[in-house]
Parts: structure tokens; sequence; C-alpha cells
């Protein structure tokens, strides 16, 4: 009986399957790619989105995610609405900036917000500049940029105003983007506001001069202001429960306050007359009102009146101050510089400027004052030269001729692994 031969069959390489991308129906990711005028391939920087929605029509949607993680969540927040029936897509044209600005609006009153009146001012120019039915998706890079020239060509208005209702506009956007009403934020630059310690102050002469200009509602203001530091809102909205002239103690809520703590002050002097004459004021014409700082009428005065009668007066008693762009008409704010500097002038701590001033931290208090310490300096400099003393002066004047001292340059060289032969 013949052998058997054993034949062995190659097998089959078994190729390896493709790796899905997801379950099937259930969309897809991607980043596009655009071919330009001249053969280059460019790709986009945003992902976008592609899902069926349960009536079967197909939607291609860009995302805002330079990530895939990013545009994963977003595809799965889409199916998660078309599961639940809560499907609608975006309508992004028929967004205005009323839509985004009273989101803003409920967003601040929603959080409690303490500067719910200073983002009013600021949302109320955006809306007169590009009008409330304005649709977002037509608002451009060089929009935001004409809206800026033009607030700062407007009279008595500075970059850090302009900078804070670009921020509003921002936020709005930002807010727009979170709730699905925007695809986009646009690009909006805010200037750098760094060098603070550069800004003006006042001297004596022109503060007297200042006053001599001021209505007679805000000389009790400015003098308080330059005696304690205060953002001007604290005064301009402070009350007599919160005020005990008789302890010289004046408390403020954090709900009151920009760093949110509780803000203490222990008078004494001028600015405890300051508060006794108001009351005193109170009592004899407005004693049913409970500002301690009233206009004419026992009312609270209005941050802008108190603003624009502040820089008339400046300007009638011809006092401004330098800046980048030539020169400025004094604020509020430069009352409470002036204090800070004459503060660490006399030499009052930093923490304790910082307490009474209300600055949380000791950065933000020499975007004031500087870096530099004038006492330091120049006590510095005294050690120095009485250090210069006790050696008798430097060698410079104790040579006949000093131009004959080699400088390190004309030295000969000696490569300093060489050994020294002469011993």
């Amino acid at each position: 009986m013949g052998k058997l031969a054993v034949i062995e069959i190659p097998k089959k390489e078994k190729k390896p399957k493709a790796k899905r991308r997801g379950k099937r129906g259930r969309g897809s990711v991607w980043l596009p790619k655009y071919k330009l005028a001249d053969g280059a391939v460019r790709s986009s920087r945003f992902y976008w989105i592609r899902y069926t929605d349960e009536n079967g029509v197909r939607h291609n949607e860009p995302t805002n995610f330079d990530s895939k993680d990013g545009a994963e969540q977003a595809l799965t927040d889409r199916l998660g609405k078309i599961d639940r029936g809560e499907f609608d897509l975006p309508n992004y044209r028929e967004v205005t900036l009323q839509n985004l600005t009273d989101a803003l609006r409920r967003d601040y009153v929603n959080k409690g917000r303490r500067s719910t009146d200073k983002l009013e001012r600021s949302l109320v120019r955006l809306e007169e500049f590009f009008k409330p039915t304005r649709r977002v998706l037509s608002i451009t890079e060089e929009d935001i940029s004409a809206y800026s020239a033009h607030r700062l060509a407007q009279k008595n208005t500075q970059f850090p105003t302009v900078n804070r209702e670009l921020a509003a506009l921002k936020a709005a956007f930002r807010l727009g983007l979170k709730n699905d009403m925007v695809r986009r934020v646009p690009n909006i630059s805010i200037k750098d506001e760094g060098g603070r310690e550069k800004d003006g102050e006042f001297t004596a002469e022109q503060f007297t001069k200042l006053t001599g200009e001021l209505p007679e509602c805000l000389l009790p203001v400015a003098e308080f202001v330059s005696r304690t530091g205060m953002r001007i809102m604290e005064p301009l909205a402070l009350r007599w429960h919160e005020v005990n002239v008789e302890r010289g103690e004046l408390r403020l809520s954090g709900r009151r306050t920009k760093t949110g703590q509780q803000k203490v002050l222990y008078l004494k002097g001028k600015a405890l007359d300051v508060l006794k004459a108001q009351r005193k004021l109170h009592d004899d014409k407005f004693p049913d009102q409970p500002f301690v700082f009233p206009d004419e009428d026992g009312q609270a005065i209005p941050y802008d009146r108190a603003l624009d009668q502040f820089q008339a007066a400046c300007k009638r008693a011809g006092i401004s101050f330098a800046n980048n762009d030539g020169t400025r008409l004094p604020g509020w704010h430069d009352l409470r510089r002036t204090f800070a500097r004459m503060a660490r002038r006399n030499g009052v701590p930093d923490k304790v400027i910082m307490e009474i001033g209300g600055w949380k931290t000791q950065a933000m208090l020499l975007r004031y004052l500087g870096e530099a310490q004038e006492s330091d300096q120049r006590a510095a400099f005294e050690r120095m030269d009485e250090a210069h003393g006790a050696r008798g002066g430097s060698r410079t004047h104790m040579r006949k001729n000093p131009r004959r001292i080699l400088s390190p340059q004309r030295l000969p060289f000696r490569h300093p692994g060489t050994a020294d032969k002469k011993k």
C-alpha cells in the first residue's frame, strides 16, 4: 500500500477589518478640507458633524470645537435631543443683538451680580450703535473696531470705558454660544489697561481748584473719596443704616463691594467730619431720605451725572492729565489713586491701604502704585553713600592718573588653566 503524502495548504492571510467610526446611523464627525485657487489643500480649523433627524433629513452642521472630542460631544448632544423629541435646528440667521443682550441681562439677575447697573449702561450704548434688531451674524470685527473708534471720538470717553462695553459685548456672544444662539464669537480686541501706576494724581493745588468748581452736592463726595480711596459708586449709594457716626464706623456688605467681601472702615479726622456734616444736613433737610450723599432734592446722585459734573469742573479749573494719546480729563478714579499714593508716601503700610481702599491683592494695589518703594530706594542710596564714605572714596579719585586704569578688555589674556610659573 502506498504511503500517503500530506500536503500543507498555505493559509490565506486574513486582512484586518477596517475599524468602524461608530454605530451606523448615529452620525459622524469630520474635518472639512478646502482646495484653494493655487491648488493647495487647507483643512478647516473647526470640526463638522453630520446626523439624521427623526424625519430622515440629513443635517451638516459646523461646531466651534477644534478638537474631535469636543465635536463628538456636540454630536452626542444633538442625537440625544433627537431621541427625546426635543430636536429643533437653531436658526442662527434670526438671532438679533436684542436677543443676546436680554439673555445677558437675565443671566446677571439670576446670578445676583452686583454690577447690573454698569452692565446696563454698556448694553444701552451697544444697542444705540448696532441697533437692537440687527442680526448678530452680520456683526463683524470691522464693525466692532468702528464702534471703538466711534466711542473714543466722543467727548470725555476714555478707553477703559470702551473696554467695559466691549467686555459686555463679548460676554453676550459667549453666553449666546453656550445657549446655542450663535455659531461663533467674533474677535473682540480689548486694549490692555496695564501701567496704571503711570496715570495721573491730583496735587494739593489741583484739588483745591477742583473743589472750587464742583457743585455743592459733590463737594463732600470728593472730600470723602480723597480721604478714603473708595470707589465712587460706594459713597454715591451709601445709606445711613451702613454708617454709625457716633462710633466712627462704616460697614459695607459684600453685596455692595467689588471684591464681594465685607468692608469695614474705622474713621477719624476729616473723613469722619464729612459724615457728621452730612448727618446734620440729613436731619435738617432730608430726614426721610436714606442717602448719605444726596443731591439737591435728597435723591441719590446717578453715576453719569457725577462723572459729567466732575469732568466739567476739571475742565473749568484747567486740570488735565497726560496719557499715551495726549491729555485727558481726570475722573473719580484718579482721586482713589491719589489716596493710595499719598498714604504710601506718609508711611501707611500697604496692608492697611488695601483694607481701607478695598484692594483684594497686593498685585492690584501695585497697578496703582508701581513696584518701586520711594522710601526704600532713598534709604538704599543713603546706605550706599555711607559705604562709599567708609572706604574713603572710589579708587578712581585716589589715583593720580585715573586714565591709566586698564579696562577688562585691555588686560593681557591668560588661560584659566595655565599654572602660575612664578612662585
